[in-house]
């Protein structure tokens, strides 16, 4: 005698692998190919211009900026980096900047 609970698992599990199947298809026509990120790391910094183009205040100063930190190093100095690009009202970003402080194994 079959186990009415594992058969329903089973069937569950078949539904739920061809929707996955099917959705990843339809996300695959929709949206195509995925391509590789154009950011570059300066530091730890994902930036789209590297290397940066404009200085850490002038970059905080304009009226569309991000800003981020991030840390880099696990042997020797340890490195906090805070990061910054502006970007145009279209949503092209046109600079960037960042700045390192050590804040540990500094030697």
């Amino acid at each position: 005698m079959k186990n009415p609970l594992r058969k329903a698992r089973s069937t569950r599990r078949r539904l739920l692998a061809g929707v996955g199947a099917s959705g990843l298809a339809a996300a695959a026509a929709v949206f195509g190919r995925s391509t590789p990120a154009q950011a570059a790391k300066w530091g730890c910094c994902d930036l789209w211009i590297v290397p940066p183009n404009i200085s850490y205040s002038e970059c905080v100063s304009r009226s569309s900026h991000w800003v981020w930190q991030c840390t880099f190093g696990t042997v020797g100095p340890i490195y906090r980096y805070q990061c910054c690009e502006v970007s145009i009202p279209s949503g092209s970003i046109v600079a960037s900047a960042a700045r390192s402080t050590c804040i540990s194994n500094c030697g």
